[in-house]
């Protein structure tokens, strides 16, 4: 089972749905009771960012590319900064891979948005014992009623392998919104037994 945390979202028109691969059994909910100290009483809980990143397509060789997604996020505020990964194109879908140092059962994605977020319609972890990626969350693009930065937490359940990798693919075609920029992805997850 599956849940999302969204704040905030209109979820704008509605196209058709994507298609869904190896993906859990999944739940959208908004609520305001889901701290962290309430989902994740473990005290073996990591708390990760990415160290290493690689994109379909980067806007710039060193600005908006990839790397600019590892990292605890660094962008300003709310706008079109270097400081976050972008597309080479406004109106594509791409694909962003962030790895983490420690691989670990995840607990929750959150990815932070600095640009025209939640344009995110899939979210994956790669399983490296079948050298597989394993669905978290599907959806379509939704246009958000706050500005960013905005974050998109997504609580995961039901893997039981360990990752250090997570794939993320915006759809920039749907909405006609432009970049979506992504500053950072952090992973939360538990080291388990050896």
């Amino acid at each position: 089972m599956m849940m999302v945390l969204l704040s905030g979202c209109d979820p704008g028109t509605s196209t058709d749905a994507l298609p869904v691969e190896e993906t859990p059994t999944n739940t959208l909910m908004a609520s305001q009771d889901h701290t962290v100290e309430n989902r994740f009483p473990e005290r073996d809980v990591v708390y990760q960012w990415g160290v290493e990143a690689e994109a379909s397509s980067e806007f710039s060789n060193t600005e908006w590319n990839a790397e600019q997604s590892i990292g605890e996020p660094n962008s300003p505020g709310c706008g079109d900064y270097q400081f976050s990964w972008a597309s080479a194109a406004s109106d594509s879908i791409d694909t962003l891979i962030v790895r983490y140092p420690e691989s670990v059962y995840p607990l929750e994605i959150i990815i932070h948005e600095s640009f025209n977020p939640d344009q995110i319609v899939k979210i994956e972890v790669l399983n490296t014992e079948r050298g597989t990626y394993y669905t978290v969350l599907q959806k379509n693009p939704l246009r958000v009623d706050r500005p960013c930065p905005f974050e998109l937490s997504v609580p995961v359940f039901g893997i039981n392998f360990r990752t250090n990798t997570v794939r993320i693919t915006v759809d920039q075609s749907q909405l006609g919104l432009g970049w979506n920029e992504i500053d950072a992805v952090q992973l939360i997850g538990v080291r388990g037994d050896d």
